[in-house]
């Protein structure tokens, strides 16, 4: 779907304010300006930010599940 803000602008806009934030912190926050966001979309602009190497995405198990932490990648 097309949206007026970028998922990705937004995307970076938060992780740059807080230096890291995990996957359900993220969604949670694009939900505020999207509120029909789907982790599809968050996932593919995550992924399409970390082939641009402005972020990285570490997967993390834990006993509730699998999520994300993101951060971004150091100058």
């Amino acid at each position: 779907m097309r949206r007026p803000v970028p998922i990705e602008a937004l995307i970076m806009d938060l992780i740059r304010e807080k230096n890291d934030i995990w996957f359900n912190d993220l969604i949670q926050a694009l939900r505020a300006w999207y509120p029909d966001i789907t982790e599809k979309e968050v996932l593919m602009a995550l992924m399409k930010l970390e082939l641009s190497r402005l972020i990285i995405t570490q997967k993390i198990v834990r006993k509730d599940g699998v999520t994300y932490h993101i951060r971004v990648v150091k100058d």
